[in-house]
């Protein structure tokens, strides 16, 4: 449980980073990281860090090539699933 909320904790500072303009340069530029939070939005662990994840997916999205992630399927997928949702 502890882990959970240091990823919830984590997750949250970088959704909150990534929306001022002149930090998204800097978080899309680590592929790693962004596959990560790809993973754990595809993951849908948990409610809230689905939607952190989503949020920051949103600010960097412009500069996301699907094909370039290795879970890139899989996250247009998550998406699908989540409009099933609405």
């Amino acid at each position: 449980m502890e882990l959970l909320s240091h990823l919830k904790t984590v997750v949250l500072i970088i959704r909150n980073l990534s929306f001022i303009r002149n930090n998204e340069h800097h978080l899309i530029k680590s592929l790693k990281l962004i596959e990560i939070i790809t993973s754990l939005f595809v993951d849908l662990i948990d409610q809230e860090v689905t939607l952190n994840c989503l949020d920051i997916l949103t600010n960097v999205a412009k500069h996301i090539v699907l094909s370039d992630l290795a879970f890139g399927a899989e996250l247009v997928d998550a998406l699908l699933i989540l409009i099933g949702q609405i």
